[in-house]
């Protein structure tokens, strides 16, 4: 784990991205890319999907997808097809229950549609342990902007510097340094293969965590 200069102080707002952080979903979006850019003729290796395609829906234009909409659809359409896919990352359940017992406030701003989210929180029996979820349907600019974030500190009445950001792409951390909130990156070794670690350093992230019951340190 890498601190910053934030030091030792404790958070109140603790906010997780969905994607390849809460949940272990990156090889499931990898594929649905592949399939679609492969439909339609084109070619890129897995770090340009990952650097031009995750986590930012104007990416596939970047790629010469002439019909981006149904582009999307075709990947919101495979992903909620493959819910029952969906697993939790190591230590999730019993980061959030602790955080809970803790009195932290926690939040899930995603890029993903709620429809994808909402049932795998209910499968998983944790719905409870998660005080607000923020989805693609709620925002109107996505990631990196701010608006997430700062719609969740508006929802959980937390002033920013009580709140702090967790996430696996560079998209999170961008996020929460526009909103004015220190950052986690979430690295475990299996997102080597979709994420380099030297690239996902540049952007700075306060602390940097392999499990997540690391977290549990930085928070208090």
């Amino acid at each position: 784990m890498r601190g910053s200069e934030n030091g030792d102080r404790g958070y109140s707002g603790i906010f997780f991205d969905w994607d390849g952080c809460l949940a272990d979903t990156l090889e499931m979006w990898m594929e649905l890319y592949k399939l679609s850019l492969r439909k339609r003729n084109i070619r890129a290796d897995e770090q340009a999907i990952v650097r031009e395609l995750f986590n930012d829906w104007s990416g596939p234009a970047r790629f010469g997808v002439q019909d981006v909409d149904a582009f999307a659809n075709e990947i919101i359409h495979g992903l909620e097809q493959r819910i029952s896919e969906v697993a939790l990352n190591p230590a999730v359940r019993i980061t959030l229950e602790n955080l809970k017992q803790a009195g932290k406030r926690t939040a899930i701003l995603t890029g993903s549609k709620r429809s994808f989210v909402e049932p795998v929180l209910s499968r998983e029996g944790i719905e409870s342990l998660v005080d607000l979820l923020v989805c693609l349907d709620d925002v109107t600019r996505l990631k990196p902007h701010p608006e997430a974030v700062n719609r969740a500190l508006e929802s959980l009445s937390l002033p920013a510097e009580q709140a702090i950001m967790v996430g696996d792409s560079t998209k999170d951390i961008e996020m929460g340094k526009n909103a004015g909130i220190p950052t986690v990156l979430y690295f475990p070794d299996k997102n080597r293969r979709f994420f380099e670690l030297e690239w996902l350093m540049s952007y700075r992230a306060d602390y940097t965590i392999r499990d997540f019951r690391e977290l549990l340190d930085i928070v208090e």
